[in-house]
């Protein structure tokens, strides 16, 4: 009987007992919305298995109507929770991602920007300012946001160029 649950609800025992743990902590209203699911389940599983008893239809129907409901989901958000396998297909995509971004670096509007405000930046520098008190400066007398380690490195590409 384990294994024609598990055909028929896709889960595991342990995993099924976890369910009714979930459902437990439920709001009382999703709780009877997973029940009246379940109830419109076993009569399309009972059309489907007609072989099944009654009570292995309206059982299984539950499990399904709990999952339905978001009990293998993340944080009840609609995603299904992958397995190591799906997560191991998507490795690649992520770090492709990942390495465009690295790749491009800081927008050329914020470089743009403060290049228009380089001889300010030069002043400021030629009266021993360091880069944080420059980029304080930036961002309340012109409004950029910039960080001193950017500033740093955008003055060693221009001023050594």
């Amino acid at each position: 009987m384990t294994e024609q649950l598990n055909l028929i609800t896709g889960l595991t025992e342990s995993e099924r007992k976890k369910i009714f743990s979930w459902v437990a902590s439920l709001p009382e209203d999703k709780v009877i919305e997973i029940f009246q699911e379940g109830v419109k389940k076993s009569f399309q599983l009972k059309g489907e298995r007609p072989d099944l008893s009654g009570r292995i239809s309206k059982y299984c129907a539950f499990i399904m109507a709990a999952r339905k409901g978001g009990w293998d989901t993340i944080k009840g958000k609609g995603y299904r929770v992958a397995d190591q396998e799906q997560y191991e297909d998507f490795t690649h995509l992520r770090q492709a991602a990942a390495a465009s971004l690295v790749a491009r670096g800081r927008k050329p509007v914020l470089r743009r920007k403060i290049l228009a405000y380089w001889g300010e930046v030069r002043e400021l520098k030629a009266d021993d300012m360091g880069f944080r008190v420059i980029a304080g400066y930036l961002q309340s007398k012109r409004k950029l946001k910039v960080s001193a380690t950017y500033l740093s490195k955008l003055w060693k590409e221009v001023e050594a160029g």
